[in-house]
């Protein structure tokens, strides 16, 4: 009863939009991360418990991900650890092998480009939110008008290490707000040439490392500066985000494939332009 006497309900109402956000935006080509600075300019919310918070939301949607491709990451560690330790499987696990081999290469521009930039990428945030974001959804906006009149049902169905290389290479600007990742890394796919079902299952799959080290270092830092657990209210805030999260992420990869295979980016696009305009207005007014 007294814990229900301090909720602010609107104060809840705003984490369950942020939570919705992310899960949403996680899985749609237009940026979870430009979202969620838009939404707390939109809202004029001050998360200082930020890093908790953002391990939450990240973890929901990291969940449904891992649920979703359950079978393919269960047959990808089977199959890599039986090829490297049963020499007799080596024919049947080489695909799966070779796979997580491409995966991994996909990775490491992103983790060096994250790692290296993430002070400089938290300082932006704090001085320049909304203003970061916003140009970086208007690069997202650029690419997904420039790769829009592209046949998303052609193509080859495995990913070669050319196109993971590249794919890893486009993937490295990502870590900027505002930048899409599942619609950089998609698209990068797309352009080499890679049939849509198969971009989109390997751009989420690469999703699954990089939320892994991203977590690890944030809980670091909250280590590292200090851990104090926020208020039981604000505990319950964080609850019905983490919540909210998931059910969006779950709604975000029911309509992923449908909106790439009947060819809409453009109005992603043109959603994502007025997107960026509005966090760059709301920055300059605030």
């Amino acid at each position: 009863m007294i814990l229900i006497a301090t909720i602010d309900f609107l104060e809840l109402l705003k984490y369950l939009i942020l939570g919705m956000i992310q899960g949403i935006t996680e899985v749609l080509p237009i940026s979870s991360s430009g979202h969620v600075e838009l939404f707390k300019l939109l809202l004029n919310m001050q998360i200082d418990e930020g890093l908790l918070f953002m391990i939450l939301v990240n973890s929901g949607s990291f969940l449904v991900f891992l649920f979703v491709y359950r079978k393919d990451l269960r047959d990808m560690i089977v199959g890599f650890f039986r090829f490297i330790f049963v020499p007799k499987m080596r024919e049947i696990d080489k695909q799966q092998f070779f796979f997580v081999l491409k995966l991994g290469i996909a990775t490491i521009p992103a983790a060096i480009t994250g790692f290296l930039l993430k002070d400089y990428i938290d300082q932006g945030l704090i001085l320049y939110g909304g203003l970061f974001s916003g140009v970086g959804l208007m690069v997202t906006a650029t690419v997904l008008l420039l790769i829009s009149q592209n046949r998303f049902l052609s193509g080859h169905k495995e990913i070669t290490f050319k196109d993971a290389v590249f794919i890893g290479l486009v993937q490295a600007i990502t870590p900027l707000p505002g930048i899409s990742r599942s619609g950089m890394t998609t698209v990068a796919a797309i352009k080499k040439d890679v049939q849509i079902d198969s971009a989109i299952r390997f751009s989420f799959l690469l999703y699954i490392p990089l939320s892994v080290g991203s977590s690890a270092l944030l809980i670091a830092e909250i280590f590292e500066a200090g851990f104090e657990m926020p208020s039981s209210e604000y505990c319950l805030y964080y609850v019905a985000a983490f919540l909210a999260a998931i059910i969006f992420t779950v709604v975000g990869f029911r309509i992923i494939k449908p909106i790439f295979k009947t060819g809409k980016l453009r109005y992603f696009s043109f959603y994502c332009f007025g997107a960026g305009l509005l966090s760059i207005i709301l920055f300059l007014l605030k």
